[in-house]
């Protein structure tokens, strides 16, 4: 069974800005115009405000801006348009791996495979819309047996889903000529020989079609009845992740940047989804009103992935931060992937975490680095020397921990003295001992110690040390 899914968002552009605006400006008159010469340009999207004020499509600007003086002018920007397509087809490639791109505002499913998962078209529509939870946008879903009549469907405002061949294409014969997609051209020429509706088309012979209108009307009636296969150039996500977003206004803080960041962030969700990916850095690029650019590396301790978990981090790592100047573009950049970690090793350790869950570690250390500063947290890593204080060294959470495989497991304090306290080693039981430490004679600090392990009057385990300069305590055992 062939089954296909047309989703068409005619004011995609529009209403992607919109989602970026307060309540109060989102009230206001919006259009977006289209055209080569100021003047000559026409309404192509127009938001509910300025459509109860009278404005319609194809409406010329000269008689919207008459009709309704304060109304917002905007420029309509394909590029833009097509960009947020492709967003919505990485978002939706979740769910389904054969989406089609028909820009500037469509997109094509084939959706055969996947109606007795998600149990029809219903579900599948639920989930569907369950990804465009924070993507508020005006779309028509139509299904068909063939791409064409699911398109055309859609483009006509016409959501309807059915599994029925025959009802798709009753719907289908009931369009107006119009809604054919057909070039102009020949939708005029159809309509002065009296076939109003893509029914009245199809029941007419091909071949004297054919020879009036020329191949591709032939072609085109072929393709919409199935009889032809429409070839379809399926989306392919990219390998890298890197988006950017029009602001509309100029935001003067990086704390105002967090609502549209959270779109881009939503963006990347998807896309680590995809490839089982965690990321450990974002770069943040800012466009200012002059050309310049202002950018912001976030690190991540630990790996993440959900929206949640990177959006949190990052605004703890912002709220210490402060613009230069306002902004007008926002990109984002994903930096660091690694494919993502098997959480638990066995069923024991599964599910002891899940009796006693706690924070992760790498998690911890995230949040500390964001509120204190990447430098604020470090981790002790071992050295290969045999001298206590040169026995480790302080390092960065990310440094990759060297390792002292050559060092023997000695018993060695967890809190060291500096600098060593002298002690009378009458009041002083000795427990374990000794160990001779002669080293570091090529660095002009040399140790010539006898360590041992002892207990003072109040029974506190201590590491002390004999020298030619006498007796001295070191470190404690906890």
């Amino acid at each position: 069974m062939n089954a296909w899914l047309y989703v068409h968002a005619p004011q995609l552009l529009l209403d992607t800005q919109l989602a970026l605006q307060t309540t109060a400006q989102q009230q206001q008159p919006q259009i977006l115009l289209d055209g080569s010469r100021v003047g000559a340009r026409q309404v192509v999207q127009c938001n509910q405000a300025a459509a109860a004020a009278g404005i319609r499509l194809h409406m010329a600007e000269v008689t919207a801006t008459t009709l309704l003086a304060d109304v917002q002018l905007r420029p309509y920007q394909a590029q833009q348009e097509q960009r947020i397509l492709a967003q919505l087809a990485q978002l939706w490639y979740q769910d389904i791996a054969h989406i089609a791109l028909y820009p500037p505002q469509g997109l094509l499913f084939e959706v055969a495979s996947m109606l007795r998962l998600y149990g029809g078209f219903e579900g599948l529509l639920q989930q569907l819309q369950q990804r465009l939870q924070e993507w508020p946008i005006r779309y028509v879903v139509a299904s068909g047996d063939t791409p064409m009549r699911a398109r055309l469907l859609a483009q006509a405002g016409c959501s309807l889903l059915s599994n029925d061949a025959r009802t798709v294409q009753q719907a289908v014969a009931q369009l107006p000529i119009t809604a054919s997609g057909l070039e102009p051209l020949h939708i005029t020429r159809l309509q002065q020989v009296g076939i109003t509706t893509i029914g009245a088309l199809q029941q007419r012979h091909r071949s004297a079609l054919g020879k009036r209108f020329g191949r591709a009307m032939t072609q085109y009636l072929a393709q919409l009845s199935g009889e032809l296969p429409t070839p379809q150039q399926y989306y392919q996500p990219p390998a890298q992740f890197h988006q950017q977003l029009d602001l509309l206004a100029e935001v003067a803080s990086w704390a105002q940047l967090v609502f549209p960041l959270r779109r881009l962030l939503q963006q990347l969700e998807a896309f680590l989804q995809v490839r089982q990916l965690s990321v450990r850095g974002l770069l943040l690029r800012v466009t200012h009103r002059d050309g310049q650019h202002t950018e912001q590396l976030i690190g991540f301790a630990h790996p993440v992935w959900q929206l949640k978990d990177m959006l949190g981090l990052t605004q703890l790592q912002l709220e210490r931060q402060q613009l230069p100047e306002p902004a007008l573009e926002l990109a984002l950049r994903a930096q660091r992937l690694e494919p993502r970690q098997q959480q638990h090793n066995d069923l024991v350790q599964a599910s002891a975490e899940v009796a006693a869950p706690t924070q992760p570690l790498g998690e911890l250390v995230s949040r500390l680095q964001a509120r204190l500063g990447e430098r604020a947290v470090q981790l002790p890593q071992p050295q290969r020397d045999w001298r206590p204080q040169q026995a480790q060294q302080w390092q960065l959470w990310q440094a990759t921990a060297t390792s002292a495989g050559l060092m023997p497991q000695l018993p060695r304090p967890l809190w060291l003295l500096d600098p060593e306290q002298p002690i009378d080693p009458q009041h002083w039981q000795l427990q374990w001992g000794p160990e001779r430490l002669a080293s570091g004679w090529w660095d002009d600090t040399p140790c010539q110690r006898d360590y041992y392990v002892a207990l003072d009057q109040q029974q506190r385990q201590g590491w002390i040390f004999h020298s030619q300069q006498g007796w001295f305590v070191h470190g404690w055992f906890t």
